[in-house]
């Protein structure tokens, strides 16, 4: 073969590789794929072992690979566009744009693909409401009135018997947290259980403060990212929250019901930073009314709390928060949640729809 027909085979071979790349990531990104076998082939099998070698490498090192990552790809793209169209021949600039843009759109779909085969598929496995029994009619508003005034009297009680003790720090949570996560975790079936990893602070920080952005994972070195603005009672169910999509749990609401569980399973301060996100939810959803006579029972403590809460996303730049929570909305429609940015308080019918989640409140609210 001359060196010519050679060079027509290899770039026909390419081309052949990259529209193949293109139409799997655009077939998988359509096509549903059945819950069923995603949660018994990926997220029960293919998942835990990606997740033990992924975060086994990322726990080697304190840098934040998610902030070199996107440093590299941006000065990438960029150069590389700029570069090309630098040596562009004259009259040949608008063929060059179409084979860079060609080419940008296979890396976006090799991207893309990556994402899924690392973390992104757990979005498309069996709900955990079906698998923990959820029933819709457990849910009614007298019952909600009784669980909030239950949770707020449980809340009013932890503050006062946490007086004087230390809020831990982020690096402190893997050691006071972690066992708990992992009990939490032999509740719910995952094997093999991970520890609870170390949150890590990225370069992103500004943009997070400024848009209300408390925390990430991840989805490709399934590292977490916390926010270090969050308060200290924050800081507990933020970061079990990120533990918790790391774990395979990637819709919000199933990992805000595993920060609830595993905070409650800690200690009276971890109970208490459980409980303090979980109050605002419970009188958010019931009636006008009743929200008015529940919030009056709050003690000063908790008032105090909710206020630096407020106080806190008051900082925030509206235009900034406004469109990172319509850029959240899109990305998780885009993964098969339905109810976008309204799915992180459907944990109310986790904690309150299902076996385990009232148990919780026999146990630590007793109502």
């Amino acid at each position: 073969m001359t060196r010519k027909r050679r060079r027509t085979a290899s770039t026909h071979r390419a081309t052949l590789i990259r529209v193949a790349i293109v139409a799997f990531a655009v077939v998988m990104a359509a096509i549903p794929l059945p819950r069923s076998l995603v949660e018994t082939v990926y997220s029960q099998r293919v998942y835990p072992i990606v997740r033990q070698l992924v975060t086994g490498l990322s726990s080697l090192t304190s840098l934040v690979l998610f902030d070199l990552l996107l440093i590299a790809a941006l000065v990438a793209l960029v150069g590389w566009w700029a570069v090309r169209l630098i040596r562009a021949p004259r009259g040949g600039r608008v063929r060059v744009v179409v084979s860079l843009a060609g080419h940008t759109v296979v890396y976006a779909a090799a991207v893309y693909l990556v994402f899924l085969g690392v973390w992104g598929l757990n979005y498309r496995r069996e709900s955990l409401g079906t698998q923990l029994s959820y029933a819709e009619s457990r849910i009614t508003e007298p019952v909600l009135e009784r669980l909030t005034a239950a949770a707020i009297d449980t809340l009013n009680q932890l503050y006062e018997s946490t007086q004087g003790r230390s809020w831990p720090q982020l690096d402190e949570l893997p050691v006071r947290l972690g066992p708990a996560f992992e009990r939490v975790q032999q509740q719910l079936g995952v094997s093999p259980v991970m520890s609870g990893l170390m949150p890590q602070r990225s370069l992103l920080t500004p943009y997070f403060r400024r848009a209300g952005i408390d925390g990430m994972v991840d989805p490709f070195f399934l590292q977490i990212l916390v926010t270090e603005t969050v308060l200290p009672f924050e800081r507990p169910v933020v970061t079990a929250h990120e533990w918790a999509h790391v774990a395979g749990f990637a819709h919000e609401a199933e990992a805000n019901f595993v920060a609830w569980l595993t905070c409650l399973a800690g200690d009276e301060v971890m109970r208490y930073s459980a409980w303090s996100s979980f109050v605002p939810r419970l009188l958010a959803a019931v009636p006008e009314a009743s929200r008015q006579r529940l919030t009056a029972m709050l003690g000063p403590g908790p008032r105090a709390d909710f206020a630096a809460v407020r106080a806190r996303l008051a900082r925030t730049i509206p235009v900034v928060r406004r469109n990172a929570r319509r850029v959240n909305d899109r990305y998780l429609k885009a993964n098969r949640v339905a109810s976008g940015v309204a799915s992180y308080g459907e944990v109310l019918q986790l904690a309150v729809g299902t076996d385990l989640g009232r148990r919780q409140w026999v146990e630590h609210a007793g109502p």
